[in-house]
């Protein structure tokens, strides 16, 4: 069974909170180039097996994060594709921003004071 509490992992902890913490920055920067967010999901999920379970918390928050923003994206998108749903549309994509910056804030404020997340399965923080 993997370790819940952070100050009984392994020796790999801090490079592993360091990982994380750099996903958590390429979703930072995702609003403004989606690639970075799907850089950091593809760590998340490559990671997240091999990782603490306070840790791989964080990493199922990321790639729930992209799933989710995916989803808001595709609903902006369809949004935008009818001229009459265009000022939706850019509305959709301001919130989705705005979403995406709190949550990857939240994360990290998680990730620095050693908490897990409590439910990374949630649509909110």
């Amino acid at each position: 069974m993997k370790n819940v509490t952070p100050g009984t992992d392994s020796q790999m902890q801090p490079n592993e909170r360091i990982l994380v913490a750099i996903c958590y920055v390429l979703f930072l920067i995702g609003p403004a180039n989606f690639l970075t967010m799907l850089i950091a999901a593809i760590i998340a999920w490559l990671r997240y097996d091999k990782s603490p379970d306070w840790l791989a918390s964080h990493y199922a928050f990321q790639l729930r994060t992209l799933v989710y923003a995916v989803i808001l994206l595709l609903i902006a998108l369809a949004c935008a594709l009818t001229v009459i749903l265009l000022p939706i549309a850019i509305a959709i994509w301001l919130l989705w921003t705005f979403w995406v910056i709190i949550r990857v804030v939240v994360g990290l404020i998680r990730l620095v004071d050693g908490r897990p997340n409590p439910d990374p399965t949630t649509f909110w923080v």
